[in-house]
């Protein structure tokens, strides 16, 4: 199941059931309409479904629209446009997202999202991440060529700041070729790469090729990056917890289930 289809289920806004299934009999009637009945269950669901839209309405407001939709549909009924093949698709699919909502909002509301919960969730998006955070100075030059003439130079013993000014091609050049502390998802991936796999103090034995052109690189430091705070990521943990679970509960049913397509 793709994504967005799961998006669309989770975020489905709950449509009037009364027109695609059986009314609820065991609900109080609060009107009745050429022999079909509304129910007050259905009356609170269309009432919720205007709260939902931001808007207010009476309650015999709400039930005048419900009246309004039952002679609708029962007109729709009566000029057979329930019977094409095109509104029998509509209505079966709208059914079923429904359903599906149901059994989603139901599903989530079981899942623990206290704040233990996302605190060890917090704990081992850190650990996984184990992000890093770099110190660096680079060389930009335009050819490999010119790039390992460089790198000659300061193996022997040349000034990688003095040098960066005198050669480099980038727009930290003239400050030495100074970068700053930086993480590896601020830089392209081959520069990335390259700095993590350094060891402090030292400089690049061979030219890094990427899209702006040919880096001799110079690790000053690395150390691990401060994670942010749980307070300031308990919402986006809240909701990466809810779609993990929601994921593998739809894929779970696709697992169990016999499948075919044509």
């Amino acid at each position: 199941m793709s994504k967005r289809l799961l998006a669309s289920l989770i975020s489905a806004t709950f449509l009037c059931a009364a027109q695609i299934a059986p009314a609820q009999t065991d609900s109080p009637t609060v009107a009745t309409v050429n022999g079909e009945i509304i129910t007050e269950s259905e009356r609170d669901t269309q009432s919720e479904q205007f709260k939902a839209r931001g808007q207010d309405a009476t309650d015999e407001q709400v039930l005048d629209e419900l009246v309004s939709l039952e002679l609708m549909r029962q007109e729709a009924i009566k000029q057979g446009l329930d019977k094409s093949p095109a509104m029998a698709a509509e209505m079966k699919i709208m059914y079923a997202r429904i359903l599906a909502n149901a059994l989603l909002t139901d599903f989530t509301s079981k899942i623990d999202t206290s704040d233990e919960a996302l605190k060890a969730e917090y704990e081992k998006q850190i650990a996984l991440a184990n992000a890093q955070e770099f110190n660096a100075s680079h060389i930009l030059l335009d050819t490999e060529e010119k790039a390992n003439e460089v790198i000659a130079e300061l193996d022997t013993g040349a000034d990688f700041a003095e040098t960066a000014k005198k050669y480099s091609t980038g727009p930290s050049g003239p400050n030495g070729g100074d970068l700053g502390w930086f993480d590896s998802g601020s830089m392209v991936p081959e520069f990335s790469v390259a700095v993590a796999e350094m060891e402090a103090g030292k400089h690049s034995t061979a030219p890094v090729k990427t899209q702006f052109g040919f880096h001799i690189i110079k690790l000053i430091d690395k150390r691990s990056k401060e994670p942010q705070s749980f307070e300031s990521v308990k919402e986006q943990i809240g909701n990466m917890v809810m779609r993990t679970k929601v994921e593998e509960f739809v894929k779970s049913l696709h697992d169990a289930a016999e499948i075919e397509k044509n």
